[in-house]
């Protein structure tokens, strides 16, 4: 009888599940030592973070020849043999020994043979994802290295996903990044001025603001565009003050920029500075 193949969901489902059950355990330590002296755990965090892998993997890969993701999905390693796990073992503390080295000695001959071991196992790993996505075995490198195989530890059915909950997810997310890109985009004040422009219905708003050529500016004074303290202040010919972006780069948008508090605007004043 045929072996039920792993799906791609599954397997990477057990991944995320002992990562948050390393993180759990991690998060259960911090709250237990949070009153103690900083100082006096620092230290060792890294031998802690190290310690909770070892448990983890003790409990788990060691005693089962599954970690505890695989088993929450019914999975286990069908050819895991002592020397594998010693080897799978040691390669996930890698980063410990990474670590101590380049504080040891950052400019000695093993710490740069180590921080290059480092990046080639970086760019392995890419590729190693690549290829998980082809064929959908072995989303580790451990595992692809070691030879390791992944199956159902019991005859299961294959999952049943259903998709149409994924595609409404990703045709909203997908929506959203669409609106937080676009929308900035927009004018909004040329869009307002334009449809008051040919709108019949909009009554014409007489100009009575006069011209000044140099408004007063005091601490509390806000830009009229983005309400923070203007930064270069300059003005448009009317009593409101603005960022020299804000103005200069509306002006540039919207040739016909109007100030957005009382709706003036002056071709003879595009954009002057205003004197202290």
């Amino acid at each position: 009888m045929a072996k039920t193949k792993l799906l791609r969901v599954t397997q990477m489902n057990a991944i995320y599940l002992d990562k948050e059950i390393e993180r759990s355990f991690q998060q259960i330590i911090q709250d237990a030592i949070k009153h103690l002296p900083p100082g006096l755990i620092s230290p060792v965090s890294a031998e802690i973070d190290l310690l909770i892998r070892l448990g983890i993997a003790k409990y788990s890969l060691l005693e089962n020849g599954s970690t505890f993701g695989q088993r929450l999905f019914n999975i286990k390693y069908d050819n895991l043999t002592n020397v594998k796990k010693t080897l799978y073992i040691l390669f996930g503390s890698l980063g410990y020994f990474q670590g101590k080295c380049e504080l040891w000695k950052p400019s000695h001959a093993i710490a740069r043979l180590i921080f290059k071991i480092g990046v080639v196992i970086k760019v392995l790993d890419f590729l190693n994802t690549s290829l998980f996505l082809r064929y959908g075995v072995k989303p580790l490198l451990v595992e692809r290295l070691l030879g390791l195989n992944q199956v159902f530890a019991t005859e299961t059915p294959a999952r049943n996903f259903e998709s149409k909950y994924l595609a409404r997810e990703l045709l909203w997310n997908g929506f959203i990044e669409i609106l937080v890109y676009m929308i900035p985009l927009i004018n909004y004040h040329r869009l307002k001025r334009q449809i008051k422009e040919y709108n019949p219905f909009s009554r014409k708003k007489a100009s009575t603001v006069t011209v000044i050529k140099n408004p007063q500016i005091t601490l509390n004074t806000k830009c009229g565009h983005c309400g923070q303290s203007p930064i270069l202040p300059h003005h448009m010919g009317c009593a409101h003050i603005y960022c020299y972006v804000c103005l200069k780069g509306n002006q540039t948008a919207d040739p016909k920029y109007q100030c957005s508090i009382c709706e003036h605007s002056n071709a003879n004043i595009l954009c002057d500075p205003v004197n202290a």
